[in-house]
């Protein structure tokens, strides 16, 4: 515990702390606010029936895939390996931080489902009284 104290008393480790912190909310926040924009035309895609509402969800939903794959691809990668000094480790090393975007989107995708089909439901219910 005190070593604990003595680290958030040192200013250069709280700054340190604080911009992981950030960095993280950032990203969260990020990921949610394109969600809601996804969910959002997917509800519309649901509710209205058009093609226009359709081609914007995919149009939003390929915009979330693209920055899920610039945060696990495009940025430092997820490490499977300590040095990435052959090419096999590089291409492996690619292939499972695709694998690890695409299971990021498909997940996204799937609650963002989940939650559009739910308020759909709730939408079109008719009230009792």
């Amino acid at each position: 515990m005190p070593r604990w104290i003595e680290t958030l008393s040192d200013e250069t480790a709280r700054a340190a702390f604080g911009r992981r912190l950030e960095n993280v909310t950032d990203e969260a926040f990020n990921v949610l606010c394109w969600s809601i924009v996804v969910g959002f035309t997917r509800y519309l895609s649901v509710s209205a029936g058009a093609l226009h509402y359709d081609l914007l969800h995919w149009t939003t939903s390929a915009m979330l895939f693209v920055y899920l794959a610039s945060r696990f691809l495009l940025r430092p990668e997820v490490p499977i390996f300590a040095t990435r000094d052959r090419r096999w480790k590089r291409a492996l090393q690619t292939a499972v931080n695709l694998a690890i975007c695409m299971a990021a989107f498909m997940l996204v995708m799937w609650g963002l489902t989940l939650l559009v089909d739910g308020i759909a439901r709730y939408r079109f219910v008719p009230f009792m009284m």
